[in-house]
């Protein structure tokens, strides 16, 4: 049986990867994590939804100490003010925009606790929704991020447990062309930095104007014309 636990942060991209991995895996369990984020209650329920939606056992984990170590690096994730961005400044503020929002270590916690879920369970497949567009940016995105997260895996974990990125040559272009194609309910996931509630119908409300909500207006735009996302400001691109 092919078991997958998918690392699902509500966006665009780990909703492609829930879609992707119930079309490829026998058993899925998704896991949220939190850490204090701005978006947090937002993601919850985003999550729950999905869970409902794709009937998907869903796992979600507090980390009082990575929320510590976001305020005692000072990320504007927890409790802060993430940077608004245009189009036009997208990449040029991209790392800028990078550390002000990197959480500490994120992507190797994350990955250690879903590896122990499934060290738990017999093993399985880590799926993450790492891509060439953020890669650019966080090299806990990359291909070579991925190598070496199961290179520890190997030594790491009694059964076998390995990481698999879907999206990793994929921007978001084409991640909503995979959307598309999965007939994924895209309108109900959150990408944005400073969410501003749901509508009456559970839609999350974008701000648009962060950096994410930026991109994933451009992504699906240019991927399959059409963004039926939620905004309180209409991004530009």
């Amino acid at each position: 049986m092919k078991r997958a636990v998918v690392l699902f942060s509500g966006g665009l991209d780990s909703t492609a990867c829930l879609y992707w991995a119930k079309k490829n895996y026998d058993e899925v369990i998704m896991l949220t994590i939190n850490y204090g984020s701005n978006e947090e209650r937002v993601t919850n329920r985003v999550a729950e939804f999905f869970s409902k939606e794709l009937d998907t056992p869903l796992k979600i984990i507090k980390l009082d100490f990575l929320e510590e170590f976001s305020k005692l690096r000072g990320t504007t994730l927890v409790g802060g003010e993430t940077p608004k961005v245009s189009a036009e400044e997208l990449e040029r503020m991209a790392r800028e925009t990078a550390k002000s929002v990197w959480v500490p270590a994120r992507n190797v916690i994350l990955i250690s606790i879903a590896a122990s879920l499934l060290d738990a369970l017999g093993g399985g497949d880590i799926i993450v929704g790492f891509n060439r567009e953020e890669g650019a940016t966080f090299p806990d995105n990359t291909p070579e991020f991925v190598e070496k997260m199961n290179g520890m895996l190997e030594y790491g974990a009694m059964e076998e447990v390995k990481v698999v990125a879907p999206l990793i040559d994929l921007d978001k272009k084409g991640i909503a062309k995979l959307l598309k194609e999965l007939d994924a309910k895209y309108e109900y996931s959150s990408s944005c930095y400073m969410p501003k509630g749901f509508t009456e119908d559970g839609k999350p409300i974008h701000c648009g104007e962060c950096e994410s909500c930026v991109r994933r207006h451009r992504g699906l735009i240019e991927g399959i014309g059409e963004d039926r996302t939620v905004y309180a400001i209409e991004p530009k691109i």
